[in-house]
């Protein structure tokens, strides 16, 4: 799963990400600004995100779990078809959901992964769009203006309120992928 930069894999980088990327690159202070009042960073190619690494937060006799073993096999077969870009201040990660069809960047939704291990699509057409709805959900005031703030850094958010969002709606579900490897891993446990 790709950390912070897009590789030829899923194609080029939509609009929106392309100019995080670019501004991130010449560390433009107003794009931090903007990030931080969403509680978000972007994500460098070397970074370990906590979610990523079980090992992190769960002690060995819960790594030796079968229950949770299989959890952590689907898990990380479920990450493996999202390009992650953002972090929140919780721990939570967003991106880029390719599933097994692998959607191209351009095409995916966006997905969350959350600090209780729940996959969940956001609306959006982009990446800011669902950051902002993710961060914001009803407040229209708010969101319009985190719209403004990022249309002034020059990433154009067409919408101005969660309402107006487009709903995703890809052929397989992050979140019911992970339910169908989970029992997938739970057999072969139990069948050894």
């Amino acid at each position: 799963m790709p950390l912070g930069i897009p590789d030829d894999e899923y194609g080029p980088p939509p609009a929106d990400l392309a100019a995080l990327l670019r501004l991130n690159a010449a560390q433009d202070d107003g794009l931090d600004e903007a990030l931080s009042e969403l509680g978000c960073r972007l994500l460098a190619p070397d970074d370990a995100p906590t979610l990523l690494n079980p090992g992190s937060y769960m002690s060995q006799d819960e790594l030796d779990d079968p229950s949770i073993a299989a959890g952590i096999v689907a898990t990380e077969q479920v990450c493996a078809l999202i390009s992650f870009f953002v972090e929140d201040e919780e721990s939570n990660l967003f991106g880029y959901w390719h599933g097994p069809e692998g959607a191209a960047l351009a095409d995916a939704a966006i997905v969350k992964y959350d600090n209780e291990g729940q996959f969940a699509l956001l609306q959006g057409r982009g990446l800011v769009e669902a950051l902002i709805g993710d961060r914001v959900f009803d407040d229209d005031e708010a969101f319009a203006e985190h719209a403004e703030r990022f249309d002034e850094l020059g990433i154009a958010v067409a919408n101005r309120s969660w309402e107006s969002l487009a709903s995703p709606n890809p052929a397989t579900k992050p979140d019911e992928l992970h339910t169908v490897l989970y029992q997938h891993a739970e057999a072969d446990r139990t069948s050894t």
